[in-house]
This record gives C-alpha cells, sequence and structure tokens, in this order.
C-alpha cells in the first residue's frame, strides 16, 4: 500500500471512530456511572419495556428490565470493544507510515562540468 492509500486509510478510520463517537456510541457501564446516570439509564430501559407493551408492577416488567440491562450491557461493550479496534487499526496504520516515512533513502550524484545531477531513491 502507497502513502497515498494508507493515507486514505486512516482519514477513513479517524471518520469512522469520530462518526462512532459523535453517534451516541456509548462505553459507560452502569457500575462506572454516577447515581443520577444510573437513574437515567434505569429510567430508559423502564420506558423500553413500557413501549414494548409491559404493564408497570407486573412480573413481566422484572424479566424485561432484566433482560433490557443485560442487553444495554452487551452492546456497551461491544461499543468499547470496536472503539479499541479501531484506535488498533489506526495505530498500526500509523506504525506502517512511521516505518515507510524512515526508510533509507539512496541519492547518487553526475557531476559534468559546472553542473551536478542529484538523483535520490
Amino acid at each position: 500500500m502507497g502513502r497515498l492509500g494508507l493515507l486514505r486509510w486512516v482519514r477513513c478510520a479517524v471518520g469512522i471512530g469520530t462518526a462512532a463517537v459523535l453517534g451516541g456510541c456509548e462505553t459507560t457501564l452502569p457500575t462506572e456511572m454516577s447515581h443520577t446516570e444510573a437513574k437515567q439509564l434505569a429510567h430508559t430501559i423502564i420506558q423500553r419495556c413500557l413501549d414494548q407493551g409491559v404493564a408497570q408492577g407486573s412480573a413481566e416488567m422484572d424479566v424485561c428490565t432484566k433482560h433490557e440491562t443485560y442487553r444495554e450491557i452487551d452492546k456497551r461493550l461491544a461499543n468499547r470493544a470496536t472503539l479499541r479496534e479501531i484506535g488498533h487499526g489506526i495505530q498500526i496504520a500509523a506504525d506502517n507510515y512511521n516505518r515507510a516515512a524512515q526508510r533509507h533513502v539512496t541519492c547518487t550524484s553526475h557531476s559534468v562540468g559546472a553542473t551536478t545531477r542529484t538523483t535520490c531513491y
């Protein structure tokens, strides 16, 4: 992959990572939240169950909220893994770019009269 292709790949990866973060890619687990944040998440989960037609205070509500909580945690763990992979990919691309930028350059000079022509590769 040439430098131009690598730069395009890095830009694309950064764009995807930025879109994921700006797109509401939640990664904070409930155990890492403040009390207020945890209450807001609990309200959101209860609302999801209500939107599915589950009656508040029913045994089904307990099942639904547990299921939705596990689903939320799984989603957040998957988001973390995705962001970690994006970061890893960007690091690999940067390492490859740096390696390519530090390659050895050989120059040859040829003089004819007062003119010197130098070619580097």
